[in-house]
C-alpha cells in the first residue's frame, strides 16, 4: 500500500468499522449486575404465573396452555415455555435448546437455574401442580429487552467507550498524517534559516508513499539551492578579491599621478582618491559578508560579556559621531554573559549603530540599551538601538537587513551607504542563534532590536 490515498481510505474506513462495532457491542451489552437484576424480575413473574400455567395444563391440555403463554409472551416480551421433568415443553411450541436444559435442571434441584448469553436471558423455575407433578417455566428475554433497564450512566458510559474508540483511532491517524509535514515544516524553516545541508530523506524519504515523494523532491530542490548559494557567494568572495588588485594598483598610480600633475589637476585626482576608498570600504564590506555566509552556522565561540563589548563600542562610535555633530549614548547595561565570537558580535553593533548615526539629525542623540530578559526557561540579552531620525517605510523594514538594499537610492548613495551593513549584522547575530528586527518608533526613528541567547 504506496499510495496515501489508500492509506486514508483505509484509516478512515477503519475508523468507521471500529466505531460501528463498538456501537453494535454497546446496543447488545448488558452487564452482568443489569442482567442479574433482571433475571430476578422475571424470576418473580414466573411465581406469580407459574402455578396458574400448570393449572391450565393439567385440568385443560396443551391447546389452552398454548393461548395463555402466547397471552403472556405478547404482553410481557418475552418468550414463556412449560416443561416436564424430561425437558419436554408441553405447549407444543418450539423451543430455546438451552431452555430445555435448564428446566432439567430445575426441576431436579428444585431451584430457580440461570442462563445469561451474548443475545438472550433465559430464568428457569420449579413449579408444582395440583397432582403434584414437577414443571419447570422457563422465560427468555432478549437482551435488547433487558437494555431497557439500564440506567443513565451506564448509557454515558457506553457513549463513552465509541467516543473513546473514535478518537484513538483518529488520533493515530491525525499523527500518521501530519508527523511527516512537522518534520517538513521544520527542514523548510532551517533552510530558509540558512542551514543549506538541511535534509529530511533519512527520516521521511523511507516511505513509500507521496511523502516520502515529497521529502526526495525537497533533498533535491534543497542540493540545487545550496549548490546555486555556494556558488553565488564564491563567485562574491573570488570578485571581491580580484578586485582589491588592480584597486591597490590604483592608488599607487594616483600617488604618482598626483606627484608629476599640476595644481589644476589636483582636485579631480582628490575625487578619484575619494571614489576608490569608497570601493575599497564596499570591497571590505562584501569580504565580511561572504566570510560570514560560509562560516558554520552552529558556531558559537566563547563565553563574553555583552555589556563590557557594548561599552567599548559605544565609546568609539561616539567618538565617530562627535566629527558629525551627533551622540551615542548607553542609556543602560545590565550585567549579560553570552557565547559568541567578539569580532563578529563587535560587527554587528557597529554596524547598526552606524547606520543610525548616518540618519539621525544634527544634534540628536543614538540611544542603546542591554537588558536581559526571560523567554520561558531560557534567558535572552537585548540590545536596542534607536535613532531619531526619519525611520523607516512599514514595507521595507522586514527586507532592510538584505545585502544591497536600499529605501532610497538618492539618499544612501549620498550618505555613502551600500546596503550591507545591515546585512552583515544580521548574518552575524543569526550566527549566534539570535535574531535582529527593526520597528518604527512610536515617537519617530528607527528602533533595532537584537536578541542573543544568554549564558547560562
Amino acid at each position: 500500500m504506496n499510495s496515501l490515498f489508500l492509506k486514508i481510505f483505509f484509516w478512515f474506513w477503519l475508523a468507521m468499522a471500529l466505531v460501528g462495532t463498538a456501537l453494535v457491542l454497546s446496543i447488545f451489552y448488558v452487564p452482568a449486575g443489569e442482567a442479574e437484576k433482571w433475571a430476578e424480575t422475571a424470576t418473580e413473574t414466573i411465581a406469580e404465573y407459574g402455578p396458574e400455567a400448570v393449572r391450565i395444563f393439567e385440568e385443560e391440555g396443551p391447546g389452552p396452555l398454548r393461548q395463555y403463554l402466547v397471552q403472556l409472551s405478547t404482553s410481557s416480551g418475552a418468550r414463556l415455555a412449560l416443561f416436564n421433568q424430561r425437558g419436554d415443553e408441553l405447549s407444543g411450541r418450539p423451543a430455546m435448546a438451552p431452555a430445555a436444559r435448564l428446566a432439567r435442571r430445575a426441576v431436579r434441584s428444585g431451584s430457580v437455574d440461570r442462563f445469561i448469553a451474548a443475545r438472550v436471558v433465559v430464568v428457569a423455575s420449579p413449579v408444582t401442580g395440583p397432582s403434584g407433578r414437577r414443571y419447570a417455566l422457563v422465560a427468555a428475554v432478549p437482551r435488547r429487552l433487558a437494555r431497557t433497564e439500564t440506567g443513565p450512566w451506564d448509557l454515558g458510559l457506553r457513549i463513552l467507550a465509541i467516543v473513546t474508540t473514535a478518537g484513538l483511532v483518529c488520533y493515530a491517524l491525525a499523527r500518521y498524517l501530519t508527523a511527516p509535514l512537522i518534520k517538513l515544516r521544520g527542514a523548510a524553516r532551517k533552510l530558509a534559516q540558512g542551514e543549506l545541508d538541511t535534509r529530511v530523506g533519512a527520516s521521511v524519504g523511507k516511505r513509500a508513499d507521496e511523502y516520502g515523494d515529497l521529502a526526495q523532491d525537497f533533498d533535491i530542490m534543497a542540493d540545487r539551492v545550496q549548490q546555486l548559494v555556494l556558488s553565488q557567494r564564491r563567485l562574491l568572495g573570488d570578485i571581491s578579491h580580484e578586485l582589491r588588485s588592480p584597486l591597490s594598483r590604483l592608488n599607487v598610480a594616483l600617488e604618482l599621478a598626483r606627484k608629476n600633475a599640476g595644481d589644476d589637476a589636483a582636485g579631480y585626482l582628490s575625487r578619484i582618491e575619494i571614489e576608490a576608498e569608497r570601493m575599497n570600504h564596499l570591497i571590505g564590506q562584501l569580504l565580511t559578508l561572504s566570510r560570514l555566509e560560509s562560516q558554520d552556522p552552529k558556531a558559537t565561540g566563547s563565553p563574553l560579556y555583552l555589556d563590557e563589548l557594548l561599552q567599548s563600542i559605544i565609546a568609539d562610535a561616539d567618538f565617530e559621531a562627535a566629527g558629525q555633530k551627533r551622540s551615542v549614548r548607553l542609556v543602560s547595561a545590565e550585567r549579560c554573559q553570552v557565547n559568541g565570537l567578539s569580532e563578529l558580535l563587535r560587527s554587528a553593533v557597529e554596524n547598526v549603530v552606524r547606520n543610525a548615526i548616518r540618519y539621525a539629525p544634527e544634534d540628536s542623540t543614538v540611544e542603546v540599551s542591554l537588558v536581559q530578559e526571560r523567554q520561558g526557561s531560557a534567558g535572552e540579552a537585548v540590545v536596542r538601538i534607536r535613532d531619531h531620525g526619519p525611520g523607516v517605510p512599514e514595507t521595507s523594514l522586514e527586507h532592510i537587513f538584505e545585502p544591497f538594499y536600499r529605501v532610497d537610492d538618492a539618499r544612501d548613495r549620498q550618505s555613502g551607504g551600500t546596503g550591507l551593513g545591515l546585512a552583515i549584522a544580521g548574518r552575524a547575530v543569526r550566527l549566534h542563534g539570535g535574531s535582529i528586527s527593526a520597528r518604527n518608533a512610536l515617537s519617530g526613528g528607527l528602533l533595532v532590536e537584537i536578541r542573543l541567547p544568554a549564558a547560562v
